[in-house]
């Protein structure tokens, strides 16, 4: 019996997902809230007599070892590993795969070594460990997270690879070596201080690596590899999760000197997103060890506008993170070095909610008593709060938006209804040609988004059938760069996919060129713009019969302001015939 037959025949998949999730009974079954994904009602069941579970929500499904490597992030082989720890099953080290020197896991190994040489030796390498004093890293630290240094050289680490067997083509595909003409290769990582990433067991998957020249991208990071996708993981999580367990709290920070200057500091509850844009996959991994979020990104606008963004991304998970607000540092790593632990301290206890920041910076951003400035101010909170799923938190983001900006819970409402059909109807969702003729533009010009999105306001959306599609649409691009369909699809409903499969499969087929994708585009607007002032002046004729009857002058007098201010605006067009025919 080999070792994987060994170890299913001895733990039953009860037991393993008692680990994760409560269980309760349901007939010869047991069904739990799934650890996969958000959800409210259970759709998680584990089947004992096929040793195996199955979400009907999320459509995951597996074994033992599935189970594991879903939520402690991992390989097969340490998977494996976990369970026979876990459940004392003695077995052979033999009955394991063997590391071989042409597995990646291997090679980032002699990698490391090659950089921790590297960085303790030379006149480079001297010039990186100054750097890394400079910045307040300890020697004790360096050892710590391995850091290293990668000498500015075309052919080091080839040639240190080539020297101890490794098969440079796995090297490659990692990310730690390019592929030229003839077969050679050279260096990815030249003139770096070097940051072993890892996985949650400590596994060395990937790098990244910090210049010490002005000359060169501040930053560079391996690509993703068969061992390594960069949006799954965390840097510095297999130092921190037990202590986010412990604090049942976690940092999240950009970079990974914010990350060992907090973690250093005594602030072990820390990790580092890898990027700006976080991903479900890392949110799900900070659920399992902690309670509460709390963001600490840079102060700069990149900072802030990737704090939103990830607001947004937690919101889609039912989560709202609290937000580290600090001044006299540009980021986490300075504040922490120039005002001290006590300072980080005072400022943890002083964080916002997510929602909170949001109304905030929407405050900050705009002039509130000005309408197209309150406008803005709304379109931002409401582009976040649109995400949360939870009714109970909905509800209550709803009342505070409306409080906030002085305006009524309908129209909030109004403006975050996700569309008019149900999930469940297969019929396309029926709009106006003028949406459709945007949705048309949009999906074959994507990158005319950031220049037309601004005319699109809440008021507006709040008109169109379309609108979380188009909504959908300008958040997948801002975050992309581009159109990514499928991530689109899984948030529409049922009648929305078949709206745009009716686009795609009907007139996406036929060309057409650049000039008439913008005239479809300025036209639409125009004519939304147009039936939103039709649409206010009719209520507003409304108002002002009501203030007429009731002899309210005063409010009289302000009604006819706005229509006023409305007809001066348009130019007096308030008739159907000013809207070209939707034919």
């Amino acid at each position: 019996m080999d070792s994987k037959d060994q170890i299913k025949e001895h733990i039953s998949i009860v037991d393993v997902a008692s680990l994760y999730v409560s269980l309760k009974p349901a007939g010869k079954n047991f069904k739990a809230l799934c650890p996969f994904h958000t959800e409210k009602t259970p759709s998680f069941f584990v089947m004992p007599d096929k040793n195996s579970f199955s979400c009907f929500g999320c459509n995951r499904f597996g074994d033992i070892f599935t189970m594991v490597q879903e939520m402690e992030n991992i390989s097969f082989v340490e998977a494996m590993h976990f369970l026979a720890e876990k459940f004392n099953i003695p077995l052979e080290k033999s009955s394991f795969k063997s590391v071989k020197k042409d597995d990646y896991l291997f090679i980032n190994e002699l990698a490391c070594e090659f950089f921790k040489e590297n960085l303790f030796s030379g006149s480079e390498g001297k010039t990186a460990l100054a750097y890394l004093k400079n910045r307040g890293i300890k020697k004790d630290t360096i050892e710590q997270f391995s850091l290293g240094y990668a000498p500015n050289s075309w052919e080091g680490l080839s040639g240190y690879l080539r020297k101890k067997g490794a098969v440079l083509e796995k090297a490659v595909e990692l990310g730690l070596l390019v592929k030229k003409e003839k077969n050679r290769t050279y260096d990815r990582f030249r003139g770096r201080i070097m940051f072993p990433i890892f996985s949650e067991t400590g596994t060395i998957l990937a790098f990244g690596g910090r210049t010490i020249f002005d000359d060169a991208a501040k930053y560079l990071n391996s690509p993703d590899s068969p061992i390594y996708k960069k949006g799954n993981h965390l840097f510095g999580f297999h130092l921190s999760k037990n202590f986010m367990k412990e604090e049942k709290a976690g940092l999240l920070v950009e970079g990974y000197l914010d990350m060992i200057s907090l973690f250093q500091a005594g602030f072990c509850q820390v990790a580092a997103s890898l990027g700006t844009a976080l991903t479900e996959k890392q949110i799900h991994l900070l659920k399992r060890f902690c309670n509460a979020i709390h963001i600490f990104y840079d102060r700069d606008a990149a900072g802030e506008a990737a704090t939103v963004r990830n607001i947004e991304k937690m919101f889609e998970q039912n989560v709202n993170p609290r937000i580290v607000v600090f001044e006299g540092a540009k980021d986490p790593d300075e504040f922490v070095r120039t005002q001290g632990t006590h300072a980080l301290r005072e400022a943890l206890l002083r964080t916002e909610d997510g929602f909170n920041f949001l109304l905030n910076k929407a405050a900050r951003e705009f002039d509130l008593s000005v309408p197209d400035q309150k406008r803005k101010g709304l379109d931002l909170v409401m582009a976040a709060t649109g995400k949360m799923s939870d009714p109970v938190i909905r509800e209550d983001y709803i009342h505070r938006m409306a409080a906030f900006f002085k305006t009524s819970v309908d129209l909030v409402k109004l403006g975050l209804q996700p569309g008019q059909q149900t999930e469940n109807s297969d019929q396309p969702l029926k709009i106006t040609l003028m949406e459709e003729k945007v949705l048309e533009a949009l999906l074959r010009a994507p990158e005319v988004i950031p220049e037309i999105k601004e005319f699109f306001s809440t008021e507006l959306l709040a008109g169109l059938a379309s609108r979380n599609i188009i909504r959908l649409l300008f958040a997948n691009y801002e975050e992309h760069g581009e159109i990514r369909f499928a991530e689109i699809t899984k948030r529409l409903t049922a009648s929305e996919k078949a709206r745009l499969n009716d686009i795609f499969s009907q007139k996406m087929q036929v060309k057409k060129d650049r000039s008439e994708i913008e005239k479809d585009i300025i036209t639409s607007i125009g004519n939304f713009q147009k039936k939103m002032a039709l649409n206010r002046n009719k209520l507003l004729n409304q108002d002002i019969a009501v203030a007429e009857r009731e002899k309210n002058f005063k409010k009289l007098e302000q009604l006819m302001k706005q229509k006023n201010a409305l007809i001066k605006s348009r130019g007096g067009c308030f008739r159907e015939e000013h809207i070209e025919k939707e034919t």
